[in-house]
């Protein structure tokens, strides 16, 4: 036995492992002691270089025999067997392994009791079906839930639909001063109220989309140069309306597409939510900026306002459910909320930083269309980028 000693084989048979030599001839020869399970499975002690009949000692070798003997050529390259149980001669159920290697000139095969490893894998199946069934129950959870809230706005929407509809042709109407004002306050809160439904629906469908992996947004493309062009059109009478000078990129009026990574109609409500907030919070005669700019394989979003800016307090909460920012009653704290997570799914990031000058910078960064593999490097809504 030039390639493993008797300590070797001996060590090996303290560790609970059987160790069989092959001959020349392809007979099979145990080597040291064998351990005690060897000796319950009914085989006759092996004499001191007697040929092991391994059909019938333990016959599921042969089947391994051919991986085996790709092993043995090659020194330091180990094959190694599936798991089989084998019955003693007092009816237990010993589980086993075997692995093939090379030591020095000897080819050998040792056998191992796999019995804890076999346990680790069944607790692990039945912690993956167990996880398996939590996971259906927790879907058919979120499934109620969304039927359940789809539900409630469409009762809410109804009435209220009326209700603006009625004000509206209210306001049309020759009515005192005074009248006229409480109807022009009724329907403010009327829309306002329209804006947060939305704004649930939104945030709604973005979680769902954001849990549905095979749904992903990644294929879609949008021109951010028109998206950014268009929200700031529609939101200039709002602007007017408060005072404050909404400005906008002219530098995108008439360039090329800037395509982006992203769903069109949610980039626009996305960009919209960003640029509503920072009207609020400005101050008539104060000014409103959206700047674009372009980044290696990335596109950057950026709405600065001359608020009084975000409390430190807040700011590490903003992009999280049902946060309210610098004013509580602003809204349903879920706008910046849907926004980080249609961001972030599409493979980009969103944050907040203090301008120097006063006032807060939202920020949005995402990735250019076929610039796909340009990194997840994005950052998290965390992090502070300066312009």
């Amino acid at each position: 036995m030039a390639g493993v000693t008797a300590v070797d084989a001996s060590l090996l048979a303290a560790l609970d492992k059987l160790v069989l030599e092959r001959l020349d001839d392809g007979a099979f020869v145990v080597r040291g002691q064998p351990p005690p399970w060897f000796l319950r499975l009914g085989i006759p002690p092996p004499r001191r270089e007697a040929p092991l009949p391994i059909d019938s000692a333990l016959p599921f070798l042969e089947v391994f025999l051919p991986e085996a003997e790709r092993a043995w050529p090659t020194e330091g390259r180990i094959a190694q067997s599936d798991s089989w149980t084998q019955m003693t001669d007092d009816g237990e159920a010993l589980h086993l392994e075997a692995t093939a290697l090379r030591v020095g000139s000897s080819r050998l095969l040792v056998v191992t009791r796999s019995d804890a490893l076999l346990h680790e894998r069944r607790r692990v199946l039945q912690r993956a079906r167990e996880l398996r069934l939590l996971h259906e129950a927790l879907s058919r959870e979120v499934e109620r839930k969304d039927v359940l809230v789809h539900c409630i706005v469409h009762d809410l929407s109804g009435p209220l639909n009326s209700l603006l509809g009625a004000l509206s042709l209210l306001q049309e109407q020759p009515l005192p001063e005074r009248s006229g004002a409480l109807a022009g306050v009724a329907l403010k809160a009327a829309l306002r109220q329209r804006e947060l439904i939305r704004e649930i629906l939104d945030t709604f469908a973005a979680e769902g989309a954001a849990l549905d992996a095979a749904s992903g947004d990644l294929a879609e493309v949008a021109d951010l140069r028109v998206t950014v062009a268009q929200v700031v059109e529609a939101l200039l009478p709002m602007a007017c309306s408060r005072g404050v000078r909404l400005e906008g990129p002219p530098a995108l009026v008439d360039g090329p597409p800037w395509s982006v990574v992203g769903e069109e109609r949610r980039l626009a409500r996305v960009i919209s939510n960003l640029v509503e907030n920072a009207l609020r919070f400005t101050a008539a005669r104060g000014a409103v900026r959206v700047l674009v700019h372009d980044e290696p394989g990335w596109a950057r979003v950026a709405v600065e306002d001359e608020g009084p800016g975000v409390s430190p307090s807040i700011a590490p909460h903003l992009f999280q459910k049902f946060a309210h920012g610098r004013d509580p009653g602003a809204g349903s704290g879920l706008g910046l909320y849907g926004a980080r997570i249609a961001v972030e799914r599409w493979g980009g990031a969103i944050g907040h930083e203090p301008r120097p000058e006063g006032g807060a910078r939202f920020w949005l960064r995402l990735r250019r269309a076929g610039a796909a593999g340009g990194a997840r490097g994005a950052g998290t809504h965390g992090e502070a980028q300066r312009e």
